[in-house]
């Protein structure tokens, strides 16, 4: 200030090169052919040092196993990237080129024996901004990639679910499902319907298996096309949905059997149940959906596929429904005692993500073919000289 001899000088902490990048999760994979690309979309934790807040767009980076050309395989692109003081989660797509580029080659086949340090770095046209690619020019960071992609992080739901008849159930064929839903990939994510009803499961004591009938046999509830919640990066919370009961899984002489064989299992207060199936799911930052397969993946589910459906003492009434679908006798509300409360379910303990050992063996089970919008190919893939990877053909739910 003119005149007054104030003096003062403070530090402002700068951007460190923003070289804190760590893995979080896997989301998905998926192949192109023209050019021959694998994109794995994954999140990862972006540390900003500074008091700074960056709104730089898309941003492109160049990547591989060291800061040249001649080490490239392929780019890191973050959509939308605004990075505020702090943690940032994101989601990043690593597209490697899956030709004939021997460095590729040789990463991919890396990753899937021993996790992989990839280092990345900026390119003349990094982002759309001239002036920040300028600023840009000098940035190098790097992140550890775990073996196939794999870190433990919170399983995408609860193992033990609640169900409720309604009073209406009789006529709509609709129950009230609900349990309690975490987020996996670590960054704010959207679940906005199913991605292909025909291609998921919701499974009821499949024990009874010889009861029902044609490809959608086991599949007793369907979920709901505008089934829509929000669960935010390390959040949990209980949702409550409806679900449609189903007719075309058992034929008319077999309805009787099938029922009584629910009512009576469920005497106890639960059924075993396993569900597969494709939500829609819309994640922070990213313009596109995302169709993972949420169904036995160790990253985020139950090993054994089992669940607990808790039922309450208004179960019996889906009698009601399933007669009067099929116009049998006795279809006539069923008396039921009066209710108690329903066993809410506890959340699981959402375990921290961290790096895996170095040699975990990837899940192969069959899962149903995935939607005609490149969904995800949940496994890691193994390179060739020529593009031979492919999403899982494989076959229905059964």
């Amino acid at each position: 200030i003119k005149g007054i001899p104030i003096d003062v000088k403070t530090s402002l902490a700068g951007l460190q090169g923003l070289n804190n990048i760590k893995f979080l999760a896997f989301v998905d994979n998926q192949v192109t052919m023209d050019p021959p690309r694998i994109n794995s979309r994954t999140s990862v934790n972006i540390h900003n040092p500074s008091q700074l807040t960056l709104n730089i767009g898309d941003l492109t980076l160049e990547a591989g196993r060291d800061y040249n050309q001649e080490s490239w395989v392929g780019n890191a692109l973050i959509q939308n990237l605004r990075l505020v003081p702090g943690d940032n989660n994101v989601i990043t797509v690593l597209s490697v080129d899956s030709g004939s580029n021997a460095a590729a080659q040789q990463f991919l086949a890396d990753l899937n024996v021993m996790d992989v340090l990839l280092k990345m770095w900026a390119s003349s046209s990094a982002t759309s901004n001239p002036a920040l690619n300028a600023g840009l020019s000098t940035l190098r960071n790097s992140v550890l990639l775990p073996t196939f992609l794999m870190s433990y992080t919170p399983p995408a739901y609860s193992d033990v679910w609640n169900i409720k008849v309604l009073p209406t159930t009789v006529n709509d064929g609709l129950v009230e499902v609900s349990t309690v839903f975490n987020n996996p990939f670590l960054v704010d994510m959207s679940v906005e319907g199913v991605a292909a009803q025909d291609e998921g499961s919701f499974t009821v004591y499949p024990s009874t298996a010889e009861l029902y009938v044609g490809p959608t046999k086991y599949t007793s509830l369907l979920f709901p096309d505008d089934l829509k919640y929000t669960v935010k990066a390390n959040e949990s919370k209980t949702v409550t949905f409806k679900m449609k009961l189903r007719r075309d899984i058992v034929t008319v002489d077999k309805v009787p059997q099938v029922v009584a064989a629910w009512i009576n299992d469920a005497a106890d207060g639960s059924l075993a149940m396993e569900i597969n199936w494709y939500p829609r799911i819309r994640l922070a930052g990213q313009t596109t959906f995302t169709y993972p397969l949420w169904a036995g993946t160790p990253s985020y589910f139950y090993p054994d596929h089992m669940l607990i459906l808790k039922t309450g003492s208004d179960f019996p009434l889906i009698k009601d429904w399933f007669y009067r679908e099929f116009g049998l006798d006795g279809g006539a509300p069923v008396a039921v005692p009066t209710p108690s409360p329903t066993v809410s379910p506890v959340p699981p303990s959402p375990s921290p993500s961290t790096i895996p050992n170095p040699s975990p063996s990837p899940s192969s089970s069959p899962s149903p073919s995935p939607p005609a919008t490149s969904p995800p190919a949940p496994s890691p893939v193994t390179p060739s000289p020529s593009p031979v990877v492919s999403p899982p053909a494989v076959a229905p739910a059964a």
